[in-house]
């Protein structure tokens, strides 16, 4: 619907179409509620658009291509492998169409009404709406806002989508650059960087921080830096940018306290990203939290108790599958269900070489919260099924309090840790104990079977690692 034609008044206003909006919205319309939904781009939102779909399937291209040249010492030789990036562009871009157009299929289904336009607040159950039409007012009962959130920018090396580079960019290259910078080692930068190695780019990764990916499990982060060295990527941490300089055919990036500048066809920036809130929120009487996020109950209700705030803008990580959660509760509780936000574990995962995944607890905080805990790990390289495919690089690491076996945390690096990292959230949220999970059988060979494995080296019996005496 276009903007001259809105009704002025709604049952259950959303506003954004990224994976919290759009979720919110058809729970919304389950529970009986009259919604309409208001997106200012493209259904779908940074996830499916210009994030999480786009860059795993360019960086599952990317593996691809690079597997073939283990696959050649196995027996399986290919020659004149080529890279044709504009078939690699239509196979990234079909993956994006193929799913924002079943999400707008879903909306249409449920009867969501969507607009395009730029909503803002006008007052405590008003919002503007700015669109292409025109300008108008809807007064709504209920409000979800998932606004999401956008790249953060770095002072002296602003993106001009030519030599300086944001994430998206990345995504629909119309060639392979022969040589990167990428400036930020977070989950963006390490994703993205491994892509264009596997791809065959010189890639450089600069770090502010002491060292890759924040906080994450000592052992991560080893087996990630050794992996990306592997890949032929330089790591720069603790690396201070202090000029930018850029020419007609390259870029030259400059670190406090070096010599010789580092010198590449193109940069990307991938600092992170910032929660996308407005000035109009105090409007609608919203409230932010000390770290600039909307503060929210358990009910991710705002300040405002008929509008709620989830997803990026919301308290915690950034991540999709957040949002998910966070989407369905508040559309629950605006319903007048008495849904909460209870969750013990939020999965995160690093689409890296090879993968990083974790839920729950680390070391540190276990034994800060409990006490005297287990740390038990099992290697990659005595699972039958990572040694059958050649995927012998990495461990399954259980954090679980020593005096009843409870399971707090999992740190997975190894291959496919996207996929195994699931059954560790359902472990923790059930409260299953070390014994629980070694006495599950697991089929084999798996990837899976390490966790039973992990739980029986935590009991202090192992079967496939020997013990010292």
């Amino acid at each position: 619907m276009v903007v001259g034609e809105l009704s002025t008044e709604v049952d259950l206003l959303v506003i954004g179409g990224g994976p919290g909006g759009y979720t919110a919205a058809l729970r919304a319309a389950q529970l009986g509620r009259t919604v309409t939904l208001v997106e200012r781009s493209a259904i779908g939102g940074v996830c499916l658009n210009v994030g999480c779909i786009p860059s795993k399937a360019l960086i599952e291209l990317s593996a691809r291509h690079h597997e073939l040249e283990s696959l050649a010492t196995r027996g399986v030789v290919t020659a004149g492998v080529t890279l044709d990036f504009a078939l690699i562009n239509a196979s990234v871009t079909a993956a994006v169409e193929r799913l924002t157009s079943g999400v707008k299929q879903l909306l249409h289904a449920a009867d969501v009404e969507v607009i395009s336009g730029e909503a803002t607040f006008a007052g405590e159950n008003e919002v503007r709406i700015q669109g292409e039409g025109g300008t108008g007012h809807i007064h709504f009962r209920d409000c979800i806002v998932a606004t999401g959130s956008v790249p953060r920018t770095l002072p002296g090396a602003e993106v001009d989508h030519a030599r300086i580079l944001d994430s998206t960019d990345l995504l629909f290259l119309s060639r392979l650059p022969e040589s990167l910078v990428v400036i930020g080692g977070g989950y963006i930068g390490i994703e993205l960087g491994t892509a264009y190695a596997r791809l065959g780019s010189k890639v450089t990764i600069v770090e502010a921080m002491p060292k890759l990916l924040g906080n994450v499990d000592p052992e991560i982060e080893r087996v990630l830096a050794r992996s990306l060295k592997s890949l032929g990527v330089q790591v720069f941490t603790s690396a201070i940018i202090s000029s930018v300089a850029i020419t007609e055919d390259h870029v030259e990036i400059s670190l406090a306290g070096g010599d010789t500048p580092l010198v590449a066809e193109v940069a990307a920036v991938t600092v992170g990203r910032i929660a996308q809130i407005n000035d109009s929120f105090q409007a609608a009487g919203i409230k932010l939290d000390p770290s600039g996020r909307v503060f929210v109950d358990q009910q991710m209700r705002t300040a405002n108790p008929h509008v709620y705030a989830i997803g990026d803008i919301a308290p915690g990580p950034m991540l999709a599958h957040k949002a998910y959660y966070e989407a369905k509760i508040a559309a629950e509780a605006a319903s007048g269900k008495p849904s909460a936000n209870d969750a013990v574990a939020m999965p995160a995962v690093v689409f890296s070489s090879p993968e990083v995944a974790t839920a729950g607890l680390g070391a540190e905080e276990a034994g800060a919260m409990y006490g005297e805990i287990v740390e038990a790990r099992f290697p990659y390289r005595a699972n039958g099924r990572a040694v059958a495919i050649s995927e012998t690089t990495g461990e399954v690491k259980i954090v679980a309090e020593k005096s009843s076996g409870r399971i707090l945390g999992v740190h997975i690096v190894g291959a496919d840790a996207s996929n195994l990292i699931g059954e560790a959230v359902l472990a923790i949220e059930l409260g299953a104990t070390l014994e629980d999970v070694a006495l599950t059988i697991h089929p084999h060979p798996t990837l899976t079977e390490m966790y039973p494995e992990s739980a029986e080296v935590g009991l202090g019996h192992p079967t496939h690692l020997i013990v010292k005496r």
